[in-house]
């Protein structure tokens, strides 16, 4: 590397999109928040000691009560957020990405995405209808993020790239431009499709801007928006950072990535829970749904057509 290009990445302008800006929340706000903040960590707790949480990989199954760890740990999230959201400058009056009114930021893709949030969007998603057309155009954006990066390295290995690096910071911006909405984003509702599901990388951000700026076909996009991104605090990312690595599943950051790549890793499969009973797939590659016994043709109604007219005994009278 050069000497002008190592200057430039360490005291150069950074290039930082509006999910990349760090919100320090208040001592206020921290305290106000302790309970949320100690449930984050107690839900963490609880994931890592699940037994068999390092093994996924090769069992291509869960522990059983990871499911309900993670939706622990999403609510006392959701706590902290609303409670920071409070002491935050605009806060309250923002609108949030994947709700009416704050969807511009769901134009640029999301990262990072974690392994244990990749694992349970994926088990939400997989049993859709229009999954193998999810799945469609989550390829298509992924190929299409990873040129947009790859066309500005200028490193011999093209696996090799620091995330916080020019290429992957240029690349989101370039990607971004091309106005390729979220594939959970239905445009014509203007609703997150998995607001429940979603990633903290979504859950976090706040932009504080009219939703016109937050857009990136917008003219001072990305630096005209500002935005609190409301991360979890410290102790909490260094004991998800240790989650990751038991996990070693090694998924790629960006989100539509990281869902490929456990369908890659489960062949296409659902990820069960032990002691769950797995999921029947169709040819097509469809979950085979549960039938309606409430419709009007369902067999137990038909059933009780067929009595009538008999006798007791099931005899016609």
């Amino acid at each position: 590397m050069a000497l002008a290009d190592l200057l430039g990445i360490l005291f150069g302008p950074r290039l930082r999109l509006p999910r990349d800006h760090i919100t320090r929340p208040s001592r206020r706000a921290n305290k106000a928040a302790k309970a949320s903040i100690d449930a984050m960590q107690a839900a963490l707790d609880k994931i890592s000691a699940l037994p068999g949480i390092a093994d996924i990989k090769q069992t291509k199954r869960l522990p059983r009560g990871f499911s309900e760890a993670v939706q622990e740990l999403r609510t006392a999230y959701d706590e902290y957020f609303e409670t920071v959201r409070k002491f935050l400058p605009g806060g309250l009056e923002a609108k949030r990405p994947g709700e009416p009114g704050g969807c511009g930021a769901c134009y640029a893709a999301v990262m990072p995405v974690m392994a244990w949030e990749a694992i349970d969007l994926y088990r939400e998603v997989r049993p859709w209808r229009d999954f193998p057309k999810l799945a469609q155009r989550l390829a298509a954006q992924g190929e299409q993020q990873i040129k947009d990066i790859q066309a500005l390295h200028t490193g011999k290995d093209p696996e090799r790239m620091r995330m916080a690096g020019k290429a992957v910071q240029q690349g989101r911006v370039d990607y971004a431009k091309r106005m390729q909405a979220c594939p959970f984003l239905d445009e014509a509702k203007q609703r997150c499709r998995v607001w429940d599901k979603r990633p903290v990388a979504c859950r976090m951000h706040l932009p504080v801007v009219d939703e016109a700026t937050t857009r990136p076909d917008h003219a001072g996009w990305p630096k005209a928006v500002k935005a609190h991104n409301v991360r979890m605090p410290v102790r909490q990312q260094v004991t998800i950072r240790q989650l990751e690595k038991r996990l070693a599943l090694e998924l790629n950051p960006f989100m539509a990535a990281s869902l490929l790549q456990l369908a890659q890793l489960l062949e296409g499969q659902a990820m069960p829970e032990v002691g769950e009973a797995p999921q029947r797939m169709q040819q097509d590659g469809q979950v085979t749904q549960r039938a309606n016994r409430n419709v009007k043709h369902a067999k137990k109604f038909q059933k009780g057509k067929s009595q009538k007219g008999k006798g007791p005994k099931g005899r016609k009278k």
